[in-house]
């Protein structure tokens, strides 16, 4: 377990090691879910899913 800080802005840094395994780069975006009991659960979310959603979505509108 890593231990990191909330820096003024709000932001977080998370650890290289985790960055370099979930290949997380500038820009990534992630998913928060807070459990209720203090966890705080990050998911990478994948720019293509997320493409082909709004693809499928606008396919389904016309």
């Amino acid at each position: 377990m890593s231990i990191t800080q909330i820096d003024a802005n709000g932001r977080v840094l998370l650890p290289l090691g985790i960055r370099y395994q979930l290949d997380l780069n500038d820009g990534d975006e992630l998913a928060v879910d807070e459990l209720g009991d203090g966890t705080i659960i990050l998911k990478k979310i994948d720019r293509r899913l997320r493409f082909q959603e709004w693809l499928d979505k606008e396919r389904k509108n016309k």
